[in-house]
């Protein structure tokens, strides 16, 4: 599986929680409290459902994603504070990587700023959102995307490190999805965020003093996680995320609040990503266009 893949289905990941061997609940109505009556009940555990869906996200080829992320961000001792929405709209080819990406990001009265790319093997293409120009980027930058987020690793998670927050997960089930749910905080999730995120990098690279230095002064204060499972393909069809968090950074504190609603759709259906002739007619080249603004 790749490692962009696996940070797209963070919900992959959290099935990891699943090292007890229950069943899932039949969700609660939220209206009413009352657990919802099944018709199609699995009798899967959690752990079953891992597996199965480790094993059907290595088959993941395409996909489409939408993500709504409303992010906060202040400085300890200082007023200013940055509000941030932002809506992302994505097609993503696993390999040869290719990708289609919109985004506004809105950033209140700080004004707002729309985003377009385009990826595949023959460029990489972005609309300039100041000017409105598209800029076709070095070769050098795909290839660099291609060895981030590619590469095959280790599908599986060692699910020793998730024991300790049995208490904090939930497993229920709708008639058409099994539904994750974690609620965790402390300075025991603060350890495994770091452990992931290390985990995270290419076994080729190594992580530099400032951002292992970033990493050891970040504190995770609370982070909920829901994760969608479809019941038939065992695909992650939705997962929210709100996390709040501090990290220092050359002695000043900033804390980070973001809620993340992401929804994916047409897994295996995307064939190819093509970028418009267009576009690749209008393009400048942006090493020629950084010389021009120098001279």
């Amino acid at each position: 599986m790749k490692k962009w893949l696996k940070g797209l289905g963070v919900g992959v990941l959290a099935l990891g929680l699943a090292a007890c061997g229950s069943e899932a609940e039949p969700k609660k109505d939220e209206a009413t409290g009352e657990k919802v009556e099944l018709t199609n009940k699995s009798e899967m555990t959690a752990e079953e459902v891992y597996n199965k869906a480790m094993e059907v996200s290595a088959e993941q080829k395409s996909m489409h994603a939408v993500m709504d992320i409303d992010q906060k961000i202040s400085m300890a001792g200082q007023e200013l504070e940055m509000d941030s929405k932002i809506k992302m709209d994505m097609d993503v080819i696993v390999e040869p990587l290719a990708m289609y990406q919109k985004m506004n990001m809105d950033m209140g009265d700080m004004g707002s700023m729309d985003m377009e790319m385009y990826m595949n093997e023959s460029g990489f293409y972005m609309n300039d959102p100041e000017s409105g120009q598209w800029v076709k980027l070095p070769n050098d930058l795909y290839e660099e995307m291609m060895a981030g987020m590619g590469g095959e690793t280790d599908p599986t998670l060692d699910m020793n490190l998730f024991k300790e927050f049995k208490e904090d997960f939930k497993f229920e089930q709708t008639d058409d999805e099994y539904i994750l749910t974690l609620a965790a905080s402390g300075d025991k999730f603060s350890g495994l965020m770091k452990e992931l995120m290390g985990s995270a990098l290419p076994a080729d690279m190594e992580m530099s003093d400032e951002e292992a230095e970033i990493l050891n002064n970040m504190d995770v204060k609370s982070l909920n996680v829901v994760i969608n499972i479809d019941k038939e393909t065992f695909y992650t069809n939705a997962f929210d995320l709100d996390m709040d968090m501090t990290m220092k950074i050359e002695e000043e504190e900033m804390r980070i609040v973001q809620k993340m609603k992401s929804v994916i759709t047409k897994i295996n259906e995307i064939d190819e990503i093509v970028i418009p002739q267009e576009v690749i007619d209008e393009a400048v080249d942006l090493e020629e266009m950084m010389q021009g603004q120098e001279g």
